[in-house]
């Protein structure tokens, strides 16, 4: 009696997220089921306290820091008497930043404020619509949820988007990236047929020509 296979489900495929720390990658990413939700549970629990206590961000982080301070006095307090350990501190605050590492981050930086200053240069420029009008949603949005939610609502709604947003993308990234296409072809369509007569009718700055030496206009 031949015996039938059932097709297995083909795996989701793993995502890379632009993340030096491979602890936080996989954070974001579930990796660690339990770690992730308790993780998410807290900043929420913090959240809804501050939320529902009427704190706001400096009163929060005011109180956040005066624990800290008098969490590692008594630490050490304690530690002296019953002769253990002081309070683990990173080596950055121990040592401090070497002239390598400084240097080096200073490079890394000058990478990005250079790759910024390009983007920006390309935005101003005028001559990429979609850009644009990416851009012009992406700050849309971001004002009309400012105005809904607080500074701290705001940086709790990114927190939650950066514990679901990748994962829902690794688990759908098949439809999502067949949306994503679909959406830009569609508006690629959308502005070869109307968009770009409007955008050419735009006049363009000319580049201003240089002016003539007095020793030209003699001759």
């Amino acid at each position: 009696m031949a015996s039938t296979t059932v097709p297995s489900a083909t795996p989701a495929r793993t995502i890379r997220l632009p993340v030096k720390d491979p602890r936080l990658e996989e954070l974001l990413l579930w990796r660690d089921q339990k770690r992730s939700a308790l993780v998410l549970g807290v900043i929420s629990a913090g959240f809804g306290v501050v939320q529902f206590a009427k704190i706001n961000a400096i009163q929060s982080a005011a109180y956040l820091l005066l624990a800290a301070v008098l969490g590692c006095f008594l630490w050490n307090q304690v530690a002296g008497f019953t002769h253990k350990p002081p309070v683990p501190l990173p080596r950055l605050l121990k040592e401090g930043v070497s002239e390598a590492q400084t240097k080096a981050v200073a490079e890394k930086a000058t990478l990005f404020i250079n790759k910024g200053l390009a983007f920006v240069n390309r935005l101003a420029g005028g001559r990429d619509p979609t850009l644009t009008f990416s851009v012009a949603t992406s700050l849309y949005l971001v004002g009309k949820l400012s105005g809904l939610l607080s500074i701290l609502g705001l940086a709790y709604a990114l927190v939650v988007a950066a514990f679901t947003l990748p994962k829902v993308y690794e688990l759908k990234q098949d439809e999502i990236d067949a949306a994503i296409n679909k959406g830009r072809t569609q508006f690629t369509s959308l502005y070869d047929k109307h968009l770009h007569k409007v955008v050419s009718k735009i006049p363009r700055s000319t580049p201003a020509r240089p002016a003539e030496s007095s020793s030209r206009k003699e001759e």
